[in-house]
């Protein structure tokens, strides 16, 4: 019977040693292989699209698509927002020609000089840079009024001013000093529609005195007078040549227009007395004759360019003369 030195040790059998170290290989192959997943598995959340599973080897793929792309740039590569590319020739900007900006003035006190004539005459001055007078596009686009204008251009009549600055289109009137009555004027003012304007643009008529309202276009006018102190009135003139007369009896400013053609304005001015002028191209005026003897507050109005009232003593052998400024507004 062999005692416990004669037994052999496991570890001394060389086939179970190669056995064992059989199963430590494959058990380590099985540890090795079950850590490195394929990268295109996907996990699945609720109601959300599948995004990858982010493994070592995913992590050094993208990194060296990155590495790539830095090495092609010579730098990192962040990702950098295309700036917009500039025209070749880019196309200049639409520019207009500058217009004259309207400048505002101090109007100086009337200047009146006694005369030995007996009359009131003077002439209106304008100070300052009116506004230039803009084109009427409607008239010209108009196939009547445009062949009736072909050759002229056609503005607004804001400011109608001289070359030496006088003003046209002011009222003159005597505002004090005037009492009792006075004969109507026995002259009929007309008011004409020439090329789709109203000529004059600004007129004046004592109340009472009659007036002519003409069409001397080869079209169709309608005349629309807007008044208050007055009855209005509103009628068609279709042929060339018609003319309506007309009159009103109290003092106010009548507005006329015409609705075929709207550019169409003009203003008549109602005065209580005989005693009132419109100035001309050159801002010149003259009171009619017959003012009685006295002294008279004297007003000059302009649609824009507001009022004015200077002092006049009128008697035998005595008369004056003055130059107003009115200065734009």
């Amino acid at each position: 019977m062999s005692n416990s030195a004669d037994r052999k040790s496991p570890l001394s059998d060389p086939l179970l040693i190669l056995i064992a170290a059989l199963l430590l290989v494959a058990l380590g192959a099985t540890i090795y292989f079950s850590g490195s997943r394929p990268a295109e598995q996907f996990a699945h959340e609720p109601a959300a699209r599948p995004r990858p599973i982010i493994t070592n080897d995913t992590r050094v793929v993208m990194l060296t698509r990155e590495v790539a792309k830095a090495g092609a740039h010579g730098a990192a590569a962040t990702p950098v927002a295309e700036a917009p590319k500039a025209e070749a020739n880019p196309a200049p900007a639409e520019t207009k020609p500058a217009e004259a900006a309207p400048v505002a003035a101090t109007a100086a006190a009337p200047v009146v000089k006694a005369t030995a004539d007996g009359k009131v005459k003077g002439k209106v001055v304008l100070k300052g840079t009116p506004p230039a007078e803009k084109p009427i596009g409607a008239l010209k686009a108009d196939a009547n009024c445009g062949k009736a204008n072909a050759a002229a251009q056609v503005t607004t009549r804001n400011y109608v001013v001289g070359a030496d600055g006088g003003l046209a289109n002011a009222l003159i009137s005597v505002k004090q000093g005037l009492s009792g009555s006075f004969p109507t004027p026995s002259t009929k003012p007309l008011i004409d529609q020439v090329g789709c304007m109203y000529e004059p643009f600004i007129s004046a008529v004592m109340a009472g005195q009659k007036f002519d309202i003409r069409n001397s276009d080869a079209f169709m006018h309608n005349v629309n007078a807007t008044a208050k102190a007055n009855k209005g009135f509103n009628f068609a003139q279709a042929n060339a040549g018609q003319v309506n007369e007309k009159v009103f009896d109290k003092p106010e400013m009548v507005r006329l227009a015409c609705n075929v053609h709207p550019w169409m304005i003009a203003y008549l001015h109602v005065v209580e007395h005989p005693f009132f002028a419109v100035t001309d191209a050159k801002g010149e005026f003259e009171l009619p004759a017959g003012l009685p003897p006295g002294k008279y507050t004297v007003e000059v109005a302009h649609l824009k360019a507001g009022n004015q009232t200077f002092e006049v003593e009128v008697g035998a052998g005595k008369g004056a003369e003055a130059v107003v400024e009115l200065a734009v507004k």
